[in-house]
């Protein structure tokens, strides 16, 4: 498949899909939406190993790697998806745009990268500011719309440590394999929870039915593994750009679509974010920082 198709993929699912989690609660249970997707996105991936004829690696580095992963589904996801009740679609994309800067960071804590250029550091300071401004005004707007701040922020920095912390296993598996193993460690706990929240089957409209769908097919499966391959086959550069996009088409679909408002200071923390993310990936980097 050619690279530029395998980007606008990743461009496209990871713009649709904030918008898509707020719409597949409509009617029914976070907890609900979020058990139900993963499963269907369990079923798929076990699916498609049958298909392709391969087994799941069991021996104990990929079982770490399937813990570590299945964990930061888990968390990343049920905070997303609790936050999806009080906050735009937009400002989820937003938040998580910042992901690069926040794994920097624990890659320099955890894996003792020393690659934090003066452009890095001016970047995450001003990606950390955006969010402030965000957080500072949203918390004078309503009380819900800043936990639901909290909550997408805890999720975004959840998800960068795991992903350092794969990194740290470095096991040499597929991304099916990962994504199959993960799923399998967390599909069960979003049921447990589900249980104890709620415990109800609800009667969702077509459009949360469909957005869970859209979610168990492109969000959970083929977003990973399209993401994966585009780390592969391309470089640093080109996958920094994802983030980059996103939060713009996030923002205007969710404008467009759901009828979201940003307020004035609200833009001008989402711009600080970025032009952060824009320095921290593109400046200059010959200068090196340690710590």
């Amino acid at each position: 498949m050619p690279i530029y198709l395998v980007f606008l993929s990743v461009v496209g699912i990871w713009s649709t899909t904030p918008l898509a989690i707020q719409w597949s609660t409509l009617g029914s249970s976070f907890s609900f939406s979020v058990a139900s997707r993963m499963l269907l996105g369990l079923i798929l991936c076990l699916i498609i190993l049958a298909i392709k004829k391969q087994t799941l690696p069991l021996h104990k580095q990929a079982l770490a790697n399937y813990t570590y992963a299945g964990a930061g589904i888990f968390i990343t996801m049920s905070l997303v998806y609790y936050s999806a009740l009080s906050i735009p679609s937009g400002l989820i994309s937003v938040v998580f745009g910042l992901t690069p800067i926040i794994t920097g960071v624990f890659a320099l804590a955890l894996l003792k990268d020393a690659f934090f250029s003066t452009s890095k550091v001016i970047g995450l300071l001003l990606g950390l500011s955006g969010l402030f401004v965000i957080f500072k005004h949203s918390f004078s707007l309503a009380e819900t719309l800043t936990t639901g701040l909290i909550s997408v922020t805890l999720a975004m920095t959840f998800q960068a440590f795991i992903s350092v912390k794969l990194k740290q296993i470095n096991t040499n598996i597929s991304a099916l394999a990962t994504t199959t193993g993960a799923l399998a460690v967390s599909v069960p706990l979003f049921i447990i929870t589900w249980l104890i929240l709620d415990n109800n089957i609800p009667e969702t409209s077509i459009k949360a039915a469909l957005s869970i769908g859209y979610l168990a097919v492109f969000g959970s499966v083929i977003g990973f593994m399209s993401y994966y391959y585009l780390i592969k086959h391309t470089s640093v550069r080109v996958v920094g750009i994802v983030p980059l996009i996103t939060p713009v088409f996030a923002l205007l679909l969710g404008s467009t679509l759901n009828h979201e408002y940003i307020t004035t200071t609200q833009f001008l923390g989402i711009t600080l974010v970025l032009i952060g993310l824009l320095i921290y990936e593109y400046g200059p980097k010959k200068k090196q920082l340690t710590f």
